[in-house]
């Protein structure tokens, strides 16, 4: 019996969450923000690295913007004025994975890939950690996967030749 294309609709993250990030970067947190650095390098299709506790239950999520906003005060790249000098002093200070993570929307496997497009267009998120019943991170749906599953909502019913040139 020849296997049958699901709609998008009906496509759940389980079905793509790992056909281009094999395995979620992940730190611990207490992690360095240089260790977090390591990871970003280590999985370069992943733009963020996630940081569990002890049972490698979800805590949160370090971006490369984060990082590299830290790296421009650091590196006196990023100026700052006077309402950002408090921030600036703030962010300076910061030396580990658990001092500059975000809390962040989860998935499951179970979820359906169209609620996960959703959380990543209310989000502004183009990666989101994918977490079982437990909060244990198993992995990253990466928004590479849902252009993969959802790209023939682009491609025409009926291709139309391109005109002859002579």
């Amino acid at each position: 019996m020849p296997k049958t294309e699901k709609r998008f609709e009906d496509v759940l993250v389980d079905d793509v969450f790992d056909k281009f990030v094999l395995k979620a970067s992940q730190v611990g947190k207490g992690a360095t923000i240089a260790m977090v650095i390591d990871q970003m390098l280590a999985n370069p299709l992943s733009r963020k690295v996630y940081v569990t506790d002890a049972e490698g239950r979800y805590v949160g999520t370090v971006s490369t913007e984060t990082v590299l906003r830290l790296m421009g005060y650091r590196l006196g790249i990023r100026e700052y004025g006077g309402a950002s000098f408090i921030r600036f002093l703030r962010d300076t200070l910061k030396e580990r994975a658990d001092d500059i993570l975000v809390k962040g929307r989860t998935v499951t496997r179970e979820m359906k890939l169209s609620v996960a497009m959703k959380i990543m267009i209310d989000d502004h998120l183009n990666d989101l950690p994918v977490v079982d019943k437990d909060g244990t991170l198993i992995g990253e749906l990466a928004s590479l996967e849902l252009l993969l599953a959802g790209k023939k909502v682009f491609e025409a019913k009926d291709p139309v030749a391109p005109p002859n040139e002579h």
